[in-house]
């Protein structure tokens, strides 16, 4: 059986039916309902994601060990044997983060097409969605659909407003997702903190040009299931060392009075957290600092120079001269 076939038969022309059931429910809107697939999408995908969040978070949790692998063992078969059994140990599926976006981007592409058969402007993709329609007469007499949404040619490829919030919801979520690994931010080299910062720009850039030329409807879904994405993280993994302030740039921050935001890494080893051999160290650090200042007084009182004398003594002696 051809792949394509399967792919039409199982995926592509129900979803076309799906689109066009939810534009009927929508006041036929063909945007909104774009938004509601959205929508119903991530909720399916939930376990997928929220075991995509665990695994993010269980790997920041091990940073700390990695790093001490990477330290420890120059040979790269024994590093690698050393991660895999602290995986093991941990519990950690490395594979695990990629489980959403690898079931995500089928369905991203599925809409892709669906979206260029369903908003076709000529007579012939509109005979071939009629042809690929369900006998139902509740999704048959939606047909032709609107392609108009907001300010938008839903069928008509991304201009530059659409452009710019995909770019900046993307960007967001790569900042967010790079705040949360403060162990390995702290300890990185220069070289690994400019790829991180590269491929945090690199990524929103690669998928906003794709927008660009893609049907509006499609950089509409993609900014809806970012915003969502971007929810979820923050409420099941959490912002790091992510502060809104920090989005300000520090020229920005001179000029309105603010004070200039620490680097990245700075703000990871301020954000981490303490270990419980790093508390009974200062403890003890404390402790000694606090002895030392005894010490001193005393030292300070012994070697402070002759004692007054008291007053008794002096009123003696002038009865003695008296």
């Amino acid at each position: 059986m051809p792949i394509g076939y399967v792919w039409q038969t199982f995926l592509e022309t129900p979803l076309i039916n799906v689109m066009v059931a939810l534009t009927a429910i929508c006041f036929s809107s063909y945007g909104l309902a774009i938004l509601v697939f959205t929508v119903i999408s991530r909720v399916l995908l939930f376990p997928f994601t929220l075991r995509m969040l665990h695994s993010m978070k269980s790997l920041q949790a091990i940073q700390p060990q990695m790093q001490e692998i990477q330290k420890k063992y120059s040979d790269p078969r024994r590093r690698q044997e050393e991660t895999m059994r602290l995986y093991k140990e941990a519990g950690v599926n490395p594979l695990g983060c990629l489980s959403g976006q690898l079931i995500q981007f089928p369905l991203f592409i599925a809409l892709y097409q669906v979206i260029r058969v369903t908003l076709g402007g000529s007579p012939e993709s509109i005979l071939d969605l009629s042809a690929r329609l369900y006998d139902v007469p509740f999704i048959q007499n939606q047909i032709p659909l609107s392609r108009s949404f907001l300010w938008m040619d839903l069928g008509a490829n991304g201009g530059i407003p659409l452009l710019v919030v995909v770019f900046c919801a993307m960007w967001l979520q790569q900042r967010i997702s790079a705040s949360r690994t403060p162990a390995t931010a702290a300890q990185s080299s220069e070289q690994q903190r400019q790829t991180a910062t590269m491929m945090q720009w690199m990524m929103p850039a690669v998928f906003s040009w794709f927008v660009l030329f893609s049907p509006a409807g499609v950089g509409i879904y993609w900014f809806a299931s970012t915003v969502i994405g971007i929810v979820l993280q923050w409420v099941f993994v959490g912002p790091g060392d992510f502060t809104w302030g920090s989005l300000v740039p520090n020229a920005v921050r001179a000029r309105i009075g603010m004070r200039a935001a620490p680097p990245a890494h700075v703000r990871a080893r301020a954000n981490r957290p303490v270990a419980a051999g790093d508390t009974s160290e200062t403890r003890n650090t404390d402790a000694s600092s606090g002895n030392k200042r005894k010490d001193g007084r005393r030292s300070g009182g012994e070697g402070a120079g002759p004692t007054r004398p008291a007053a008794g003594s002096s009123r003696n002696r002038r009865r003695h001269r008296g």
